[in-house]
């Protein structure tokens, strides 16, 4: 169970402060919720029923900065080869976008950053759902490592590089 004033990993919407545990009536359901706000959008509210363990299992932790550097270390020694087939690779992206596993997401973003490179160097054009699936996933990721070592969204990339392998 999640305290008022934690601060946690909410699925897609990224790093959320858990504002408050209430009583809530939504039309004829009433229960309890998590009251959470998006760091990224502090006007944003999310509600998340306490007796959904589906969804209350997409709330996490943040990580600590010790945690984000061994996460560091264990991706960049696990390379993701090019999925060639698109079928596959969406169901892949979706996958990891959904499970939001931190080590997994790094990963495809690597993949996808290598391909899109891959493919600029021989003047040749990025598929647009790649490109989508690596801005959601820079997006969950970054978010994270901004908010954990107080640095700016746009310095994550740098703080990534210098710290890999």
């Amino acid at each position: 169970m999640f305290s008022a004033g934690e601060v946690v990993i909410y699925g897609t919407q990224g790093v959320c402060c858990v504002k408050e545990i209430s009583t809530m009536k939504f039309g004829s359901t009433k229960g309890e919720y998590y009251i959470l706000n998006p760091v990224s959008d502090p006007k944003s509210v999310v509600y998340v029923p306490t007796e959904k363990p589906a969804l209350v299992a997409k709330m996490r932790p943040v990580l600590s900065p010790e945690e984000l550097e061994t996460l560091i270390e264990e991706a960049s020694s696990q390379r993701l080869e090019w999925i060639e087939n698109d079928n596959e690779r969406k169901d892949y992206c979706d996958r990891v976008i959904k499970n939001g596993d931190r080590a997994e997401i790094m990963r495809m973003i690597e993949m996808l950053y290598l391909r899109r490179e891959e493919l600029k160097d021989q003047k040749k054009h990025f598929h647009n759902i790649d490109a989508q699936y690596l801005k959601a996933a820079e997006r969950l990721l970054h978010d994270e490592f901004a908010y954990v070592l107080g640095i700016g969204i746009e310095d994550v990339p740098e703080y990534i590089r210098s710290h890999m392998k």
